[in-house]
């Protein structure tokens, strides 16, 4: 028996692609001239089968990662705080102490969310989410260290120029023929040393200022006392080895405690006097905070 294209596939029965998927002639029968049309279902490959077992070992590795971070990372911080407590030292701010750390103290909670997700069978969210965790809780430390003054820098840091308060020696008042070598302007400090050299003599005029410095002289070292401004102050005479030093004290609480200090290698050319006349071409600083 011959068979013809059109009799395998009488008028209304579709060849296009979704009926020849779907369809699948099981039997061809020619000595009974029959054909099996019975349709059975087509069974597509799952493209995704490979992609889930890496996706599972890539979300494990992330797990385990955390978890290894999260150790060694402990073990350094607490090598680090016995260093800090055995000199004495401690955190002035507890603030930016956390932000620092807002990278680690996350660490835990992304292994908790990463290994529940894991075991829900979504590796994709648990391979991607602790990256995502760590990202937020560094820039936000970042950004709050950045708003919020470190006051260690805040109080010790250099400054520019003087803080408001202190009482400071103008350029224009600088004694003659002296000149300044060095600065430090700080929130708590005040400090400028002036230099004259005059043949083998080295004068060094020293203005040390300071809220928080405590000033110590033995009394009997004492030449001169002096009233400025209704606060008294004192004049100490000390011999060494770098020559004659004449220091000034006045403390005038709460940030203006001046010590100025002239030092003579040579010579006996500069009195008491002369210190207080410094003291006095003082101004009191000016300006922004």
């Amino acid at each position: 028996m011959i068979w013809s294209y059109a009799a395998l596939f009488p008028r209304g029965v579709s060849t296009g692609p979704a009926t020849m998927a779907t369809r699948s002639l099981s039997i061809y029968n020619l000595t009974q001239g029959e054909i099996d049309l019975e349709p059975k279902a087509l069974i597509l490959p799952d493209l995704d089968a490979g992609r889930i077992p890496r996706l599972k070992y890539l979300s494990a590795s992330v797990l385990f990662l955390q978890i290894l971070a999260f150790v060694f990372a402990t073990i350094f911080l607490f090598q680090q705080l016995g260093y800090i407590v055995a000199a004495g030292a401690w955190f002035s701010h507890l603030g930016r102490l956390v932000a620092a750390l807002a990278p680690y103290l996350v660490l835990p909670f992304g292994i908790i969310l990463s290994f529940l997700l894991h075991r829900n069978g979504s590796y994709r969210s648990a391979a991607s989410f602790p990256f995502v965790l760590l990202a937020i809780a560094a820039a936000a430390g970042q950004i709050y260290l950045t708003i919020v003054p470190d006051p260690i820098l805040d109080n010790f840091g250099p400054r520019p120029v003087p803080y408001p308060g202190f009482l400071v020696l103008p350029s224009e008042e600088v004694p003659p023929g002296f000149q300044e070598v060095s600065h430090h302007y700080t929130k708590q400090e005040y400090r400028i040393n002036l230099r004259q050299t005059r043949n083998d003599d080295r004068i060094d005029l020293d203005i040390f200022e300071s809220p928080i410095t405590q000033f110590s002289y033995s009394q009997s070292e004492l030449v001169r006392e002096f009233d400025y401004q209704g606060i008294t102050g004192r004049a100490y005479a000390h011999v060494g080895k770098g020559g004659k030093e004449t220091t000034l004290v006045w403390l005038n609480p709460p940030r203006q405690r001046i010590s100025i200090s002239l030092t003579q290698s040579v010579g006996d050319d500069y009195s008491p006097d002369d210190i207080i006349r410094v003291l006095k071409s003082m101004k009191r600083a000016t300006g922004t905070p």
